[in-house]
């Protein structure tokens, strides 16, 4: 090789992002990239992990993250535009806390098995990609802050209480092509807020109702393109009192019964 080339290649490799592969223990705060090399069971503290962007990033490697006792917080995702990615995070109260200043990216994600809420958005503009949450007492997926994307997720067997597969309480939320399915509560629920965006998502079998607003105020919504068959108390509710004449569209969506019987 000529001495220009190895000059290139060197240049090349230094230009990469260092990623460290040193072992992640629980209670550790993450602002480098970083891989997870084993388990970490029986965390203790609150959180168990943190990830603070923008420069801290977790590939959890297939790997699970266990809350133990005194644990009530998985993963805190912190700072801006952090990254979890592949893993799995067990047995936590909340399983993964989003908050800070937003822009964070969850991808292909497993949590599952806790008393409260599997992945919370507290900040805006967050996406939630091709990930599952499972056994939750109350929420499969909750977002709170606004211009958030979830697509493309699992929300099964949430079975405690009243659970949801997914809370909407965020404007202008993106919510597409989920499965929420065998929730002991409502498939999809959305609080008051504005501007939000249900699309193409499969909504079936759950205990309560498939996709609905409920208590009124909620504006400027388009529900269009989804599935939802199979939920005991309606598959598409609207309880704005002028459901037929809002400002939120119901359109070409397949189901079985509608309250009012004006949606689509």
């Amino acid at each position: 090789m000529k001495l220009m080339d190895v000059k290139l290649l060197v240049s090349a490799i230094l230009a990469l992002p260092f990623v460290s592969v040193a072992a992640v223990e629980c209670g550790d705060t993450i602002t480098s990239a970083e891989i997870l090399t084993e388990d970490l069971l029986n965390c203790s503290g609150t959180p168990a992990l943190t990830i603070e962007g923008p420069t801290g990033s977790l590939d959890m490697n297939g790997f699970t993250l266990e809350c133990g006792g005194g644990s009530s917080r998985g993963i805190d995702v912190l700072g801006s535009a952090a990254v979890l990615s592949n893993g799995v995070v067990d047995g936590c109260a909340i399983g993964i806390f989003v908050d800070g200043d937003g822009f964070h990216s969850i991808q292909t994600m497993t949590v599952q098995d806790g008393i409260d809420v599997g992945i919370w958005l507290i900040s805006e503009n967050n996406i939630v990609n091709a990930s599952t949450a499972t056994g939750f007492f109350n929420r499969g997926i909750e977002i709170q802050g606004s211009n958030s994307q979830v697509i493309g997720n699992f929300l099964i067997d949430n079975q405690g209480g009243t659970s949801s597969g997914i809370l909407i309480n965020g404007d202008n939320s993106f919510v597409a092509q989920n499965i929420c399915d065998n929730n002991n509560g409502e498939g999809i629920v959305i609080d008051p807020s504005s501007g939000g965006l249900v699309v193409q998502n499969i909504v079936t079998n759950n205990g309560q109702t498939g996709i609905s607003m409920e208590g009124g105020g909620q504006s400027d919504y388009l529900i269009t393109g989804n599935i939802a068959t199979g939920n005991p108390d309606g598959d598409l509710v609207d309880s704005n009192p002028d459901a037929c004449m809002s400002t939120n569209l119901w359109y070409g969506n397949i189901f079985d019964t509608a309250d009012p019987s004006c949606l689509d």
